[in-house]
């Protein structure tokens, strides 16, 4: 079979979804199919082919789709998240018209952005899959509410920018001959939000190469010397993630217990925010922020806690690679958390936006050395039966098969 993934977001990049794409890709690769990437470069200049020259620079086509929007939609300022969303949409739009997509048997969307813009100039015959990584339109709330605190409900809800995502995220869904969803949760809430009926869906979870995860290097020369218990985070830092949370949260269980270290891996817009939360929260001896670090097995290998600590998340890769290194997570009970995690047997549960509650639990594993050890083992254990690649790469063949109309 050949395949087209496709993505609006850069690929290759530090995070989730290029771990996704690029275990999907191998595990189909290694059954035999034909596997292309188009997304953004990490530069943001161009989409193309993964390994193949792009077909023109995004500063090419970039004056020629802005004379159209001016003409289109005149009081739309150029600094806006959403002007920057229509350019790169329409800029993946045109390298999908100067590729020749018409070789590919199905397109598989990695978001619900690239499903609409690669739909708008597909050949009609190729069916699109929407995978759904993340729940936009919940992002975006948070995102705007992180940005205005005292924003009333209504006034979010209706504001341009929500209804703009939630209008792309409505025109994505419904050009998808099926959707898939890796949580169960976020299946629902789509369904409700965009009346879809449950046919469209599959669900089935991520897969991780877990020897080539226990292998990978591990970097030892970036691992400082711990001297306390370590508490680590890994992921975007963004709003959405919830690291103002876990400050917060640290900064009550100083309180109760000093006998730790916080360790923050990666990168995003509100790492400035952060590190003026630490210092005034007086724990900056205490939290140590690393930037991005694109393997993360010696930090999880070093570490004694993983946490958590999400706004909105469906299936976070960091969650899964601390369970296959009997790291014991404390997660919050958002999104598809709560389907990763039973609490009390592979980690713990804390309330979602609740700094108490997650200072509680982290405190409680910091207090119980046995605890920690005894739900790590069972993380690792339950780990690996769910997390198998071989399953996911069979479940997205015959996600395909679905969408094709072939027999399973």
């Amino acid at each position: 079979m050949k395949i087209l993934i496709i993505s609006y977001y850069p690929l290759p990049y530090v995070g989730g979804l290029w771990t996704v794409v690029r275990n999907l890709r191998n595990e189909l690769t290694r059954n035999g199919h034909e596997v292309d990437i188009l997304a953004q470069n990490e530069e943001m200049t161009e989409y193309r082919i993964i390994g193949q020259e792009a077909p023109f620079k995004a500063a090419d086509v970039k004056p020629i789709i802005e004379e159209q929007m001016l003409a289109s939609f005149p009081k739309l300022e150029s600094y806006t998240s959403i002007y920057l969303t229509e350019v790169l949409k329409y800029s993946l739009e045109l390298t999908g018209l100067a590729l020749d997509l018409s070789k590919y048997e199905i397109i598989h969307a990695q978001d619900i952005i690239a499903a609409a813009a690669i739909d708008r100039i597909k050949p009609a015959h190729i069916p699109i899959v929407t995978s759904i990584h993340g729940y936009l339109s919940k992002e975006i709330a948070l995102s705007i509410k992180g940005r205005h605190p005292k924003i009333e409900p209504a006034e979010l809800y209706e504001s341009f920018e929500y209804q703009y995502n939630v209008h792309l995220e409505h025109i994505g869904c419904h050009v998808s001959e099926l959707i898939h969803t890796p949580a169960n949760i976020t299946k629902l809430d789509i369904m409700q939000q965009h009346h879809l009926s449950e046919q469209r869906f599959v669900q089935f979870p991520y897969g991780i190469d877990i020897e080539a995860f226990r292998q990978s290097p591990q970097q030892l020369e970036l691992i400082p010397a711990k001297k306390k218990p370590v508490i680590l985070f890994a992921g975007r830092i963004v709003q959405v993630k919830g690291v103002h949370i876990l400050v917060e949260a640290l900064r009550q269980l100083k309180a109760v217990t000093p006998d730790w270290e916080c360790w923050i891996l990666g990168s995003g817009d509100a790492v400035k925010s952060i590190k003026n939360q630490i210092k005034d929260a007086g724990l900056s001896a205490d939290i140590k922020l690393f930037g991005s670090i694109p393997n993360v097995k010696g930090f999880l290998d070093t570490a004694d806690i993983f946490v958590s600590p999400s706004l909105q998340d469906t299936q976070p890769y960091s969650v899964i690679e601390a369970q296959l290194s009997s790291l014991p997570v404390v997660v919050s009970d958002a999104g598809g958390l709560p389907e990763m995690v039973q609490e009390g047997v592979t980690g713990l549960l804390s309330e979602t936006g609740n700094p108490e509650s997650l200072a509680q639990q982290l405190a409680r594993l910091l207090q119980d050395a046995p605890l920690r050890q005894q739900l790590g083992n069972q993380a690792k254990h339950w780990a690996e039966q769910q997390w198998s690649l071989i399953n996911m790469g069979n479940n997205t063949i015959n996600l395909y098969k679905k969408a094709l109309g072939l027999p399973e």
